[in-house]
Parts: C-alpha cells; structure tokens; sequence
C-alpha cells in the first residue's frame, strides 16, 4: 500500500485550512480526534480515507506518511513524539512548543527517528509575504531600517487557549508568533525585545490579550510587532510596512496586496491563488518528506521563534529589555 496520505490528530478549526487545502491538493486524509464523530464528521466533509477516535491506532494507518499536529498547546511535545515513534514525518502546528526544552526535545526526538520536522508557519509561504521577502532579497528596498507589523482585532478565546498552562501564554505565542516570524524572516535575526501590555480587555483569558514588542534586529534595523485580540468595536485591521534605504512597502496582512514605493517607481501588487499559503506549505512539507530534509520553517526556525516570544515574555515580567540569546536562541 502506497504512503501518500497525511493524518490529521485533532480537529479543531485549524485542522480544516489543512483539510481544505490537502483536497484542494488531491492528498489523501486520515483524520483523528479523541471524539471518533468529530473525526467522521471531518471526514465526510473533507473526503477522509478513515477517522479514528483514537491516536495510536490512527498512527498505525499506513497510508499516512506524514502527520499533521493541530493539538493543544500542550500537547505539541507528546503527540509529535508519538507520531516520530511511529515513523512518522510531523507537521506542527505554531507554536514548536510553549517551551525551550520542549522544543528541543521535539527537535532531538525527529533527529533521532530520522524524521523530517516542519513547522506550520504558514505566513512563510503566503505569497505576499513572499513577495516581501524578494523586495527586500533583490536589493529594491535597499538595507532594511523599520519593520512595522500590526494586528488589531477583538476575539474571544475559549477551551484550552483561556489557560497559560495549555497555550504556553496569550495572543503572542498563539497568533502574534507569526509576526514575529515575519520580523525574523525579513529583517533578520532579533538581538534584545522589550515588550509591554495595556490593561486586560478578555476577561477569563489567562495570558496577555495584548502586547506590543520593539525589536533590536542585529543588522540594527528595528522592529515592532504590536498584536491585540483585545480591541472591541475595532474593524480587524492588520498591515505591515517594511522602510528601507531605497523603498518603503506596505502588505496586507492577509495576504491580498502589496504596495512598493522607492526610487523604482510605484507597484501594487495583488494576490488571489492559495493567499494564506496553506496549499504550498503542504507541497514543500511533502517535498520534504521524500528529499528527507525540510529546507523551510525546519525546527530551528520554529525555536527560534519561540525563542523571542519567550523573551517579550520575560521582558513582561521583569519591565526591562531582554537579550534574546539569553533565553537560548538558536541561529538558523
């Protein structure tokens, strides 16, 4: 039997932008949740080969080769190792973890099996914001100086994402974690975070509703990511602008347009096909998984990540600003 499939373990929302996109792909799906008719449910709406009510059995089925982690928070470390025992190539979804050493264990244990590792970042492969990424490559900005990332909203959070214990923190390490992959992709690797929050708007939610962080690249360009599920009555309105030595551009965080303005002229530049990059993050990820090594959004990209939230989260704590490699980031 052929092992082209992928399974999902946990079917929450998240699951079903990775469902869309594997039958928008034509991949073959297996579905798990610890409620076996959830997991029929998704099934019959996504074309799932089986569904299973329980994980272990579901990691048994061969024609998944590769498994996609949309669990909890907290269980990121325990059902990617469980998949990586299994044979299995992982896909997790952001965050690595809500720890260092949970990352790292995670990382260790994909080594170990001879596995590929990917994170689901897929603001990576979203193609505005790659189009960012060849501004800035190709020289058209010039050297980056400012790095403006902005989300704002109001949202609700329930379950387990109320919780520090389960989610790792607030709107940073759930949502805000992709901005600040874009900080790092763009503009390079974050050598000290700052970060301060206003007074809580979600009430019942443990971790920050909001937070903004200001950045010290290493190349000296500065960044800030201010991230907010806590604004009632405000329209969702999320942009980030990158200003260089040559050019400026503006890019909707949603992944619709991009704006360059420079010494090049004027261009706005507008996107339709696969915009929240879910269908080429499982193409590479599949890539990946035959070459044996993941070339994007690896581990260490995720850790490195995980790394700066954790140190806008020290920075909280303590009122101060906090060198990143003081909280163990790895360079990737």
């Amino acid at each position: 039997m052929n092992a082209d499939g992928l399974l999902i373990i946990g079917c929450g929302w998240i699951a079903r932008r990775h469902a869309a996109a594997a039958r928008r792909l034509g991949i073959p799906l297996v579905f798990a949740s610890r409620d076996v008719e959830r997991a029929r449910g998704y099934a019959r709406t996504f074309g799932g080969v089986a569904a299973y009510g329980d994980y272990a059995e579901a990691l048994r089925d061969p024609r998944a080769a590769g498994v996609i982690v949309c669990t909890p928070h907290d269980r990121h470390l325990g059902d990617a190792r469980e998949a990586f025992k299994a044979g299995k190539h992982v896909l997790i979804e952001k965050p690595l973890a809500r720890t260092l050493d949970e990352g790292d264990e995670i990382i260790a244990t994909a080594r170990a099996a001879g596995r590929v590792l990917m994170v689901a970042e897929q603001f990576h492969f979203m193609p505005a914001f790659r189009r960012v990424k060849s501004l800035l490559d190709s020289g058209r900005l010039g050297e980056p100086r400012e790095l403006h990332l902005i989300a704002r909203g109001f949202g609700a959070r329930r379950g387990w994402r109320l919780a520090t214990e389960s989610a790792g923190g607030g709107a940073l390490i759930d949502g805000g974690i992709h901005y600040v992959h874009n900080l790092r992709w763009w503009g390079g690797e974050v050598r000290r975070v700052m970060a301060l929050r206003p007074p809580q708007t979600v009430m019942g939610m443990e971790g920050e509703d909001a937070i903004t962080l200001l950045a010290e690249l290493e190349s000296g360009a500065v960044g800030l990511v201010s991230n907010s599920i806590g604004a009632p009555g405000l329209f969702r309105q999320q942009w980030s602008t990158v200003t260089g030595t040559r050019g400026s551009c503006l890019a909707d965080n949603r992944g619709r347009f991009v704006l360059v303005r420079g010494e090049g002229g004027t261009r706005l530049s507008f996107f339709r096909r696969d915009v929240r990059g879910y269908e080429a993050m499982l193409r590479t990820f599949r890539e990946a998984m035959t070459r044996g090594t993941a070339v994007e959004t690896d581990g260490a990209s995720g850790r490195a990540d995980l790394a700066i939230v954790l140190a806008a989260y020290r920075s909280l704590a303590d009122r101060h600003p906090v060198d990143v490699d003081a909280v163990g980031v790895a360079r990737c």
